[in-house]
């Protein structure tokens, strides 16, 4: 998750957000892919790890694209709505993992509705539009004021 963390900061300011969210949340559901099959030893590690992967970086993303499609106005607001969800979803998930393998007597039920969550969200990704706020640096004149773009830009 920490590597997620940072490696995810990095890239998100060099490129287009929507990309690193579809690449990071695909990353996650191969993850949950592998586990699904079952696989142990290096390939389950593997595996984990590239789920770690997703949920550090998912944190990340949700911030700074609340940032470029909401602007600053109401972020407090919006940034504590959307991680509210990310926390209550994250306790529902281990919430389900238990049950549904106490229902089934196994973990393939659950792991693969969470692939199938994490793929519908790399999709989602792939149907934001360009950015609505630039938003600028601390002390420039114009700092989350609304600008449209055209083209997803990469940072410089």
């Amino acid at each position: 998750m920490l590597i997620g963390r940072f490696g995810t900061g990095y890239l998100l300011d060099r490129f287009f957000a929507p990309r690193i969210a579809v690449i990071f949340f695909a990353a996650t559901a191969l993850g949950i892919g592998v586990l699904l099959t079952g696989a142990a030893g290096k390939l389950a590690l593997g595996a984990a790890f590239l789920v770690g992967l997703g949920m550090g970086a998912e944190a990340d993303i949700i911030a700074y694209s609340l940032t470029r499609y909401f602007g600053l106005k109401a972020f407090g607001t919006t940034y504590g709505y959307a991680f509210g969800a990310f926390l209550v979803a994250g306790a529902l998930g281990t919430f389900l993992m238990g049950a549904g393998f106490d229902w089934t007597h196994s973990y393939r039920v659950p792991l693969g509705g969470f692939l199938v969550a994490s793929l519908v969200a790399a999709w989602l990704m792939t149907r934001l539009g360009p950015y609505k706020f630039d938003v600028c640096q601390a002390g420039e004149p114009d700092a989350g004021s609304a600008v449209t773009l055209n083209e997803p830009e990469m940072a410089t």
